[in-house]
């Protein structure tokens, strides 16, 4: 009895697969951090040197994790990456990337108190931005695991055991950012970014083991510059791919609806999908309904496929468009959430 019903229930989760079809689509969503329209000039300050009591922490942090001026190419390095992805977004007509700022008794792993806003607008005033970012912290902290093992080797004399050493440095990458607005005097964001590299060094003695330290620099700096390119992002619109399954039998319009997606043909599909909407079996009408709401996402109405989402699942008791629903209902908020902040 026991293997029938799961037999059974494989039977059921392969028909409700094979009436569905998946279709991927790209959808665009407002930015984490809104930034006022009004913003096209932007600056960027690397504030992550410190001053005073902390330069003793930072010494010694330093020896310990054998960082020497790492932190200091990183932090120019993570900078120029915010630089370099904001002037790829054409929203903006002029970036700039401003002379360092030093902190006061800035520790490690903690955000330093925030510019004075005097001290925003006169920075912005001087290099002629309408905002801030600023790499607030930067840290790299660097472990090394050890290990010995031996190996084979051919020689003149025969095969002899000789020792192996293998060491594996992790540097982990620490940022924290924040996004000032002089003009509303509010800080936008503040946040921490945090990522790790690692490699492999070995050799027949633990100095050859080790030179991987001496080779890591260049690639935390390209790490650094990632980090600073990703979190640029935060203020640009976001772009998603995402997949949707749609009904692809039910009735003969389904079907014919099926093979027209297939050639990419949605304004066709969406045709058939129409003419089942009012079909006298509610699940052939419901589907039809569910569909029609894929159709008019992928055309950019997302209130359109809301409302028909909606009723599939409320009049039709189509169980997939209730999650969906759930899904286009935070994508508008979201939306509404961005032209509330925009005036618009």
């Amino acid at each position: 009895m026991k293997k029938h019903y799961i037999l059974y229930i494989a039977f059921i989760a392969t028909l409700i697969t094979s009436c569905t079809q998946r279709v991927y689509l790209t959808v665009n969503e407002p930015p984490i951090v809104h930034l006022d329209k009004m913003y096209n000039r932007g600056g960027v300050v690397n504030r992550s040197f410190s001053e005073g009591g902390s330069k003793i922490l930072e010494a010694i942090d330093n020896g310990l994790s054998l960082e020497g001026d790492l932190d200091i190419k990183g932090s120019n390095a993570a900078v120029q990456g915010i630089f370099d992805q904001l002037t790829t977004n054409q929203r903006f007509e002029f970036v700039t990337i401003m002379d360092s700022l030093t902190v006061k008794n800035g520790g490690i792993d903690v955000f330093p108190a925030a510019l004075p806003w005097f001290k925003v607008e006169k920075l912005c005033l001087k290099n002629e931005v309408g905002f801030l970012i600023a790499l607030e912290v930067y840290d790299t902290d660097t472990k090394v695991s050890y290990a010995t093992g031996s190996t084979t080797k051919n020689t003149p004399l025969g095969a002899v055991t000789v020792p192996t050493h293998k060491a594996t440095v992790t540097t982990i990458v620490k940022t924290g950012w924040r996004i000032y607005d002089p003009v509303n005097k509010t800080i936008l964001d503040e946040f921490w970014l945090t990522d790790r590299i690692s490699s492999t060094g070995s050799g027949i003695n633990p100095v050859a083991a080790l030179s991987t330290i001496l080779n890591r620099g260049q690639a935390v700096q390209q790490l650094s510059n990632d980090i600073g390119r990703f979190y640029a992002r935060r203020i640009e619109p976001q772009s998603f791919r995402v997949w949707r399954n749609y009904f692809n039998k039910g009735s003969q319009n389904l079907k014919i609806a099926k093979r027209r997606s297939e050639v990419g043909d949605w304004d066709g599909a969406a045709e058939m999908w129409e003419k089942d909407l009012n079909h006298p079996k509610r699940k052939v009408a419901g589907r039809a309904h569910y569909n029609m709401a894929i159709y008019k996402e992928i055309q950019g109405d997302v209130y359109g496929a809301l409302e028909m989402a909606q009723k599939a699942y409320s009049d039709y008791n189509i169980k997939e468009a209730q999650n969906y629903s759930r899904i286009l209902r935070n994508r508008i908020a979201r939306r509404e959430k961005e032209k509330a902040l925009s005036g618009d």
